[in-house]
């Protein structure tokens, strides 16, 4: 499946994912390994989130991060009403995104971590060696575009759905050693190639 054509962006298939889970090994002393099911936990223990635990939640997104923080509380009202929209499962849109990337340091990556922790299921992590693995390209030219990660969504969807991912990912899982979802199989899988290789 191409992501977008207009941006040249080669295949992201289950083959390709396939074959690049065959070489994957993770380190599970690795602290991103240890510290992420602490995160996912955070907010399967809250009921709705509010500005105390999304003040809380960014900083911990940024401790994965090399970048300091800057929040835009501007829009605090709506950022949280999205937030608490995601964590119920609705889907977000461009525009929904448009207003949520503004407060969290104007970062479509800090923003989907911070998605991806509140659920999991729905959202992937979108990093620069996710879009390098992605895209092909070292720059990371188009990385902030709410539009490109909505079409990312939508090939990790097509990939996850496929008749043999299950036990794709139950190999990977087993590497992980606790349990993950499928955005998240694949998107370790992506993150791994593209750490080794480059």
């Amino acid at each position: 499946m191409v992501i977008n054509n207009q941006m040249n962006i080669p295949s992201l298939t289950f083959e390709r994912i396939k074959n690049d889970t065959k070489r994957l090994t993770i380190q599970s002393s690795d602290s991103y390994i240890q510290t992420y099911p602490e995160f996912i936990q955070y907010f399967r223990n809250i009921d709705s989130i509010e500005k105390h635990h999304l003040l809380i939640s960014s900083h911990f997104v940024y401790g994965w991060m090399p970048t300091i923080i800057t929040l835009d509380l501007t829009k605090i009202d709506e950022v949280v009403s999205l937030l608490n929209a995601a964590k119920d499962g609705i889907e977000l849109s461009i525009d929904d995104l448009s207003i949520l990337k503004p407060c969290i340091n104007n970062s479509m990556v800090g923003l989907s971590k911070l998605l991806h922790f509140i659920n999991p299921e729905m959202y992937a992590i979108w990093d620069s060696r996710i879009f390098r693995y992605v895209t092909g390209k070292k720059s990371q030219y188009g990385i902030d575009r709410p539009e490109l990660y909505l079409q990312y969504l939508s090939a990790l969807k097509s990939i996850s759905s496929n008749k043999d991912y299950t036990a794709l990912h139950e190999a990977i899982e087993k590497q992980m050693g606790y349990p993950i979802t499928h955005f998240r199989g694949i998107e370790i899988v992506m993150f791994e190639t593209d750490k080794q290789t480059n």
